[in-house]
């Protein structure tokens, strides 16, 4: 098997890399004000810092919750005995992205869901879901991140309190559904909005049903109104959190550049895409 990857990381190595693509950071960066679930332990650093001998030297120490700034949620998070971070497999880190926009319903309705049917409309309009897509909910949240009264409807700790959109138990239940229906897998689920259930939930059931069939989630997501519906690749790059039932995530879109004038960029770009993701595993493979 290993072999096998060596000789195609060194064929697609041998691709082209002058393609127009462009690269969408989907993450916060993580500071003393990121959001951090209520309740949780606020992100916090001391600094160590001196000029000596002529070198400059900085280091920090952190401390954070799992769940705070842009973060993956592990299917352990909710689902007793199922992945958590480290255990997720590392091909389930990459995959072509969707978005599925439901901001109109959510202008309307601060606690909107992503339901079921939204999904089949979605699915009418642009095809199926591609084989281990990483789908993403924009509900335009998340041009609130920064404002703790404004993203989570409070600024107490108070969880009965909490107002944002999410997605409904029955659009999860049509992503856990989705491989036996089809044969293509749902790797993960992401949105901008503080959690996958919405503010007025108080039995996460949508967090239960996806990661009991260890769906991971993505939450606090920015950047999403830089994508398109379809057409893109991810990269996600959690913290590997020993027994984590949630990490620090990095999260990157790579698309065709809308301003390149060659009409084989997108093709390109896709292949180029494909053979450095080729590369990196082949790398970590030989690493063990």
């Amino acid at each position: 098997m290993l072999s096998a990857l060596a000789i195609l990381c060194a064929l697609t190595a041998s691709i082209p890399g002058n393609v127009a693509v462009r690269y969408v950071d989907l993450g916060h960066s993580e500071h003393e004000r990121s959001m951090a679930w209520p309740g949780s332990p606020p992100f916090t650093r001391k600094a160590i810092q001196f000029r000596s001998s002529g070198f400059w030297y900085e280091s920090y120490s952190f401390c954070m919750s799992e769940h705070a700034g842009t973060h993956m949620d592990a299917p352990s998070h909710f689902a007793e005995g199922k992945w958590s971070i480290d255990q997720i497999p590392i091909t389930h880190f990459m995959g072509q992205g969707v978005v599925v926009d439901i901001q109109d319903k959510v202008e309307n309705n601060p606690v909107a869901e992503l339901t079921s049917d939204d999904l089949m409309t979605w699915m009418d309009e642009h095809g199926p879901l591609p084989d281990g897509v990483i789908l993403f909910v924009r509900t335009g949240w998340g041009k609130r991140y920064g404002n703790k009264t404004a993203y989570f409807g409070t600024d107490t700790n108070d969880t009965s309190n909490l107002i944002f959109p999410g997605i409904n138990p029955g659009a999860a239940q049509l992503l856990t559904g989705y491989e036996a229906a089809t044969g293509r897998r749902v790797f993960g689920v992401g949105l901008d909005t503080p959690s996958l259930d919405n503010g007025p939930s108080t039995l996460f059931t949508s967090h239960v049903e996806l990661f009991t069939a260890n769906i991971y989630g993505l939450e606090n997501v920015a950047n999403l109104e830089k994508l398109p519906t379809t057409g893109f690749q991810v990269i996600v790059m959690p913290m590997k959190i020993r027994g984590g039932s949630g990490a620090p995530v990095r999260i990157i879109a790579t698309l065709p550049d809308a301003n390149s004038t060659s009409h084989a960029s997108a093709p390109m770009s896709l292949l180029h895409f494909t053979a450095t993701v080729f590369l990196l595993v082949c790398r970590y493979l030989q690493s063990l």
